[in-house]
């Protein structure tokens, strides 16, 4: 399998499970508060489903918009300075530290997700299938700035103004 080949599959995944987590919200949510409101029963799982699948599309989307260039960015402050290796160095150490502190995040949320050993409240499975999400997440926000982080410290950003 070539790189571009595992890129589009890594992307196809972020999307899709993207979308199936919203799609999920919004349909257990709706469906919620239809029995709720209408049957004058709720769904006692609702809650603990959504959440699960609000941080599955939480995680999966930052790396999705890490991918198309969606996340903020300090390119007013860095395109400021005249020097060109000023610019290169502050992208570099802000695509460092963001690297780092990834990598950081990756590693305690790992720890985080196999200590995850209490059951929940209503479904009474363990807490670390909802966490689980949270290490992929981190995972392909990794990824895909690897993938990029040559291009973004020597590449000029366009200014907010043009």
């Amino acid at each position: 399998m070539t790189f571009k080949r595992f890129d589009s599959v890594v992307a196809w995944i972020e999307d899709i499970v993207s979308a199936f987590c919203l799609a999920g919200i919004v349909v257990i949510a709706a469906g919620s508060v239809f029995g709720r409101y209408v049957l004058h029963t709720g769904f006692l799982w609702a809650d603990e489903v959504n959440q699960m699948l609000l941080v599955a599309m939480g995680m999966f989307g930052s790396a999705r918009a890490v991918r198309s260039n969606g996340h903020a960015e300090f390119t007013s402050f860095i395109n400021n300075r005249k020097s060109r290796t000023a610019r290169i160095a502050m992208r570099a150490a802000i695509n460092i530290l963001t690297i780092v502190l990834l990598v950081f995040m990756f590693v305690i949320s790992m720890q985080f997700t196999l200590g995850g050993t209490m059951k929940s409240t209503v479904l009474r499975i363990p807490r670390m299938y909802f966490y689980m999400s949270i290490p992929m997440g981190f995972g392909l926000c990794i990824y895909e700035y690897l993938k990029v982080v040559k291009t973004k410290i020597l590449t000029d950003a366009a200014s907010e103004n043009e």
